[in-house]
C-alpha cells in the first residue's frame, strides 16, 4: 500500500470492481501506484457518466413535463438551467468519491471558496436569488406592461440577473431584478378589463348639465367600452377652466386603447358643441 497526496493509501482492493486489472497493472509496475490510480480513475470515468446520463434523463423528463403543463417559458429555462447545474455537480462529486479523494479536505476547501466568493460577489447572487424567486413567482410575464420605481416599459426578458423592459418612447432599460423583488411593481397587464381616463376642456359657455348627460351618453353607445364597471363622468376645475374627465373600462386585450380614447374625447367633443349657453351658437 502507498500513500498519495489527496487520495490517502491506495492499494488495490479485492473489493474493487477492478480488482483484477488493478494487479495486472501492478504487477508490471515497481512503484504500485500505475494500477490503483488507473483503475480508480476509470472507475470515477463510469460513475461521472453513469450519473451524467441518469441526470440527463431525468432532466429531459422534467423538460417534458413542463411543456406539456404549458409553462412559462423563462420558468422551463429556469429549470432546464438549474437542473444542468445539478447534474454536473453531482457527476464530479460522485466522481471525486470514487476517485478515493478525501472527501472532507474537498468540502472544506468549497466551503472557505463559497464564503468567499459570496462576499465579493454579494449584489450578484443577490440579484440571482431575486431573479429565481421572480421567476418562480412570476409577478409579471413576457410582454407585460409594468412599472417599477420610475421605470415603465414592455418585459422583453427576465434572466436570473436583470430584468429589461422597453420603454415606450422605444429604449431599453434595464433593471436589476433585486430592485424589482423589493419594491412595488405596478402590472398594467394582469386583468383584461382596465380603466382608462380621457379629460376633455370644456368651453367657457357650456351647459354644464346637459354636457354631462351627452357625454354619459356617448360612453354608453361606444361599443368598446364595457357597461361594467360602469363609466363615470365628472367635472373637474383646472385653473382658470373646466374640464369634463371622463373614465372608463375596455378590455385592453381586445381593444386599441389609444384608439379607443380617440374615439372617446372626439365624439365627446362633438357632442359638446352644440351644447352652449352663447346665444349665437
Amino acid at each position: 500500500m502507498i500513500a498519495v497526496a489527496g487520495l490517502g493509501v491506495v492499494s488495490c482492493q479485492s473489493d474493487f470492481v477492478f480488482y483484477d486489472l488493478c494487479r495486472v497493472i501492478s504487477d508490471h509496475d515497481p512503484t504500485g501506484i500505475a494500477g490503483p490510480v488507473t483503475v480508480h480513475g476509470l472507475a470515477a470515468i463510469g460513475t461521472f457518466a453513469l450519473v451524467y446520463l441518469v441526470g440527463r434523463i431525468l432532466r429531459r423528463a422534467v423538460d417534458t413535463a413542463m411543456t406539456r403543463a404549458h409553462a412559462d417559458v423563462q420558468v422551463c429555462t429556469l429549470f432546464h438551467n438549474v437542473g444542468t447545474a445539478v447534474i454536473y455537480i453531482a457527476a464530479i462529486l460522485a466522481a471525486i468519491v470514487v476517485a478515493g479523494v478525501n472527501i472532507a479536505v474537498l468540502l472544506t476547501a468549497a466551503g472557505v471558496t463559497t464564503v468567499a466568493i459570496g462576499l465579493a460577489f454579494q449584489d450578484i447572487l443577490r440579484n440571482i436569488l431575486a431573479g429565481i424567486w421572480l421567476l418562480l413567482e412570476r409577478p409579471f410575464r413576457l410582454g407585460d406592461n409594468i412599472a417599477v420605481l420610475d421605470q415603465a416599459g414592455i418585459v422583453q426578458t427576465i434572466t436570473l440577473r436583470t430584468t429589461t423592459l422597453k420603454t415606450a418612447d422605444g429604449r431599453l432599460s434595464v433593471v436589476p431584478n433585486l430592485t424589482a423583488f423589493t419594491n412595488p411593481v405596478l402590472n398594467a397587464s394582469t386583468f383584461q378589463l382596465r380603466r382608462f381616463t380621457v379629460g376633455i376642456r370644456l368651453p367657457d359657455d357650456a351647459d354644464l348639465e346637459t354636457v354631462i348627460r351627452e357625454a354619459r351618453d356617448v360612453l354608453d353607445k361606444t361599443e368598446a367600452i364595457v357597461g361594467r364597471p360602469a363609466p363615470l363622468v365628472e367635472p373637474v376645475v383646472d385653473g382658470d377652466k373646466l374640464v369634463l374627465r371622463c373614465g372608463y373600462w375596455i378590455d385592453q386585450t381586445a381593444q386599441d386603447p389609444d384608439a379607443v380614447a380617440a374615439d372617446v374625447v372626439r365624439s365627446v367633443w362633438e357632442a359638446v358643441q352644440p351644447q352652449r349657453k352663447s346665444t349665437g351658437t
